[in-house]
């Protein structure tokens, strides 16, 4: 279990390290005084960004630059940030974004290539995976500051009570939750095959798809998520409500967080996604008596005999193109993303010296992935994350992905009614492949 106490690990030395970096980034951000810059975030009640809001207080104190935090409804972000990259108002300085809107959006972001040479700035910081999601045609267009791997949470006192190990695959998956369903007053799992929300019933699904060999393009742009091993792979993801019925009834309308939630109200023992959740099981108001302390996490199972394929998200930080402010939106961009600053955000809210509202187990950087007083600290969750980001795949990266996964997210909510896997995968490479050939990705 995550370490709460009231202990400080920070030393004087560290502190002081953090400060003089995050001063000394560039000489410039001393003519930017009085300046204001806009961040847009996406709403939650999000521990990360509100940590962000409330130290945005010490960058104001160390530059003179006022920072101004705007939250934008998840569901409505792609919107907003396409009309305001239309307007050409510059309302928002700088933008939070899932990485799969990128492609769309990009349009609307300043590349930051030249920022990062003029002031030395290593982006080599981030691990590999998740930048290639900020990055398009050679250029970086945002910085993967938060970021996250995909891993299997559990019950640990369930498990423990029942005598079952965590699963390593998806047939130990099954065998546990008809364990759970038979033995305990709770579902086995709780999935989410709600359509929309960006795509968010696709990352579950794709861990299936791509343990059993599947993809869901090939490298041609033609969709191949219709093939044997991706009927087979979509059926298993399915038959998790409709056959054997261990994930939970609500399933088939929830969305991420409607799962999440279903998981913190003790009705059900496994949930699969992102890792920056552990924190909100383990020590969130919201979360029941019993689940509190009582949530471990392993890697996501895989296909028996096959290996183990997770997802990565990123939330990335990009500066839009008709920002005013752009030099001062890139201070803010340097000194939020030091990894002394993102250490300290986490450290502090695992010792119990933070507000429960900024509770960050976020980490985005490799050194701060194999650190040894944050892995302390956290159980190892960093070192197990960060093995996911190295070895994990992501989503498709081109301009028409979300009008894809709409369609292919559609098709998942339809299955999870009890509508034909294979009628409806196939219809949905047929949609796909239709919406492809007329935005002209494929040669005649």
């Amino acid at each position: 279990m995550l370490k709460k106490s009231s202990a400080v690990f920070f030393t004087g030395a560290v502190v002081s390290s953090l400060v003089l970096s995050a001063c000394g980034n560039d000489s410039s951000s001393e003519d930017l005084e009085g300046e204001s810059i806009t961040v847009a975030l996406s709403e939650g009640d999000i521990g990360q960004f509100n940590a962000w809001q409330a130290r945005s207080e010490e960058f104001t104190e160390e530059t003179g630059i006022e920072v101004e935090f705007t939250e934008v409804p998840y569901n409505n972000l792609l919107d907003r940030i396409t009309t305001e990259g239309i307007s050409g108002q510059g309302t928002f300085d700088l933008v939070t974004h899932l990485d799969v809107m990128g492609p769309s959006s990009r349009q609307f972001f300043e590349p930051l290539d030249d920022y990062a040479a003029e002031d030395d700035y290593n982006f080599d910081r981030f691990p590999e995976s998740t930048l290639d999601l900020s990055t398009y045609e050679g250029e970086i267009y945002s910085l993967p500051v938060r970021a996250n791997a995909q891993l299997m949470f559990y019950r640990k006192d369930v498990f423990e009570d029942l005598g079952i190990d965590p699963p390593e695959t998806w047939e130990e998956l099954e065998q546990a939750g008809e364990t759970i369903t038979e033995e305990t007053d709770m579902a086995g799992i709780a999935p989410y095959y709600q359509a929309g929300n960006n795509g968010q019933n696709l990352y579950m699904w794709t861990s299936y798809l791509w343990s059993n060999g599947a993809d869901i393009l090939d490298d041609e742009m033609k969709p191949v998520f219709n093939s044997e091993e991706g009927i087979e792979a979509t059926q298993r993801y399915i038959d998790l409500l409709v056959e054997d019925e261990i994930a939970t009834a609500g399933s088939v309308s929830f969305g991420e967080q409607e799962a999440r939630t279903n998981f913190k109200q003790s009705n059900s023992a496994m949930w699969i996604g992102w890792w920056w959740v552990y924190s909100d099981f383990n020590f969130s108001d919201s979360s029941d008596e019993e689940v509190l302390g009582n949530v471990g996490f392993t890697t996501v199972p895989g296909w028996e005999g096959k290996e183990s394929v997770s997802n990565i998200s990123t939330f990335p930080l990009a500066m839009m193109k008709d920002s005013e402010n752009k030099e001062a939106a890139w201070e803010f961009m340097k000194w939020l993303s030091e990894p002394e600053f993102e250490k300290e955000v986490v450290l502090d809210a695992l010792n119990g010296d933070s507000p429960s509202n900024q509770f960050s187990t976020d980490i985005s950087q490799t050194a701060n992935l194999n650190d040894e007083e944050l892995n302390e600290a956290g159980d190892d969750l960093f070192t197990t994350g960060g093995e996911s980001f190295e070895n994990a795949q992501t989503l498709p990266k081109f301009e028409n992905w979300p009008e894809v996964s709409d369609i292919i997210s559609n098709a998942i909510s339809n299955m999870a009614t009890g509508e034909s896997v294979e009628d409806n995968l196939n219809q949905a490479a047929e949609d796909v492949e239709q919406l492809l050939e007329e935005e002209g990705y494929y040669d005649e």
